[in-house]
């Protein structure tokens, strides 16, 4: 008979929060539970089924709340006001896309029409596949002919608008497709912890930012990294990171977090060939861009590396307050991220065990957030996967990500103006909506940094291999069950 404590952790048993929650339903799960469970009971609802159900219905709430924003077609200050604005309409009408313009052509006409495109490379590639895609829907316009019509003009177009809608729910249901695959991902991570993914599926997170920007194409790759290097495939993890480069920097931190946990886990040998395959994997994405319009990939990256505190961070708050030179920002910010990694360095290499990958990863990132010069609300998602492998306790995630929400709120009304009404001075409610997203962040780091010190705490620790239990099941002649299969780590 098979042993029920070896079956997938519920979380009515694991999590508190979880579990009191399960009290007006009979709480959590029991004895009956288990021994259908080890007699070999089932039911058509896995635990994956549930989880792809619950991250369907978080995606389609996003899409609701999109709803009032597609009708005013992101215009004004209700998009603001309602907190639906987004990046990925903007992006249609507001670059040579309308047109059907290669993003990095170089042609003289597009450039002097519509703003260069500063998105990294695979995220040029994912919106010309989406614009390409929406211009065959809405039944092929005459593109030339937008040629000749100033470019100001082309969004009140009424057939460009029903397009840029068109081009919107395209977008969504890519993004939905990831976002499955992300929890499909993460529930497979830890193979007695499948609930975890939970923490990404029901994240109201997912719900307000998803939507909002192309962010989850590379939080799809350091999921599917993350399963990767659980399995001992390093060359696969390390291409997957490079996947996730391709679409925004800070997955190239996820490397990083592999050489932290395999130098205490006999892995470290395993690091160069992810880097290796991580850069193959970049610059394959990154060629066509590069070859094809050399000028405009370089203005993607000297974008990102030269923006300033122009939101998001406690160096806005400093701008507004007092004034501090851009320079000053950048080089005082950098070499502050640079401190932050030397102490999870220290941190990582001191530990009483060694840290898991996802543990590492979400330091490094979140050091990554907290001290960049600038930090936009649909960026917090970058967090969302690490945290649901690293701390998987419902308290800490909602205490994070509330704060998260409220900052995403709080920005979008200042984006409207509508935190500073008489337009005379600093938005002082701003800075109480950016110091609320610090505080968040710092718990969510400290839950990380107790569990990594102290491993006892840590809710995933019962995942570690035990050979003396599997070779004691083994001697009696019972099934060969172990709390993990052997090519497995903990991540």
């Amino acid at each position: 008979m098979t042993d029920p404590t070896t079956g997938p952790v519920h979380p009515t048993v694991d999590d508190p929060v979880v579990g009191a929650l399960s009290e007006p339903v009979g709480g959590p799960v029991g004895s009956r539970v288990r021994s259908q469970q080890a007699g070999g009971g089932s039911s058509w609802w896995t635990p994956l089924r549930v989880l792809l159900a619950l991250t369907a219905l978080s995606f389609a709430l996003g899409l609701v709340a999109q709803t009032s924003c597609v009708a005013a077609q992101w215009r004004g200050d209700g998009q603001f006001a309602r907190v639906c604005g987004s990046e990925i309409a903007d992006s249609y009408t507001g670059s040579g896309l309308v047109e059907g313009a290669w993003p990095w052509s170089g042609e003289e006409e597009t450039l002097s029409r519509h703003a260069v495109l500063e998105e990294p490379a695979l995220v040029g590639l994912w919106t010309y596949a989406a614009a390409r895609a929406t211009q065959a829907v809405s039944g092929g316009p005459t593109l030339e002919d937008r040629y000749g019509v100033p470019a100001a003009t082309l969004p009140r177009d009424p057939d460009i608008r029903r397009e840029r809608t068109i081009f919107v729910a395209a977008n969504a249901i890519g993004l939905a497709v990831l976002a499955l695959l992300t929890t499909l991902a993460l529930s497979r991570v830890h193979r007695r912890r499948p609930w975890d993914a939970a923490g990404f599926a029901l994240a109201p997170l997912l719900v307000v930012t998803g939507l909002t920007a192309w962010d989850l194409i590379a939080v799809s790759a350091v999921a599917l990294a993350l399963l990767a290097w659980s399995r001992q495939r390093p060359v696969l993890a390390g291409a997957l990171v490079g996947v996730g480069v391709a679409a925004g920097v800070w997955p190239v931190l996820l490397l990083g977090a592999f050489a932290l946990a395999g130098a205490r886990a006999a892995r470290l040998v395993e690091v160069p060939r992810a880097v290796a395959a991580a850069v193959v994997a970049w610059a394959c994405l990154n060629l066509p861009a590069l070859v094809s319009g050399p000028a405009q990939w370089q203005r993607s990256w000297a974008v990102a590396a030269d923006r300033g505190p122009d939101s998001g961070t406690l160096w806005t708050v400093l701008d507004d307050s007092i004034g501090i030179s851009h320079d000053t920002v950048l080089t005082t910010s950098w070499a502050l991220v640079g401190v932050w990694v030397a102490g999870v360095v220290a941190l990582c290499l001191l530990a009483p065990s060694p840290p898991r990958a996802s543990q590492a990863a979400l330091l490094l990132v979140a050091g990554f957030v907290l001290l960049r010069p600038a930090f936009e609300p649909h960026q917090a998602l970058w967090l969302l996967p690490l945290a649901a492998l690293a701390r998987p306790r419902w308290r800490d995630l909602l205490v994070w990500q509330s704060c998260a929400v409220v900052f995403a709120a709080m920005h979008s009304w200042w984006r409207g103006g509508l935190l500073d009404p008489g337009g005379d001075g600093p938005a002082g409610f701003y800075w109480i909506g950016i110091g609320v997203h610090v505080v968040g962040t710092l718990w969510l780091v400290a839950t990380v940094v107790g569990d990594v010190w102290w491993p006892e705490l840590d809710p995933v620790g019962d995942e570690r291999p035990r050979p003396d239990r599997a070779r004691r099941r083994g001697q009696d002649g019972c099934d060969q069950v172990t709390t993990m299969r052997s090519k497995d780590v903990v991540v």
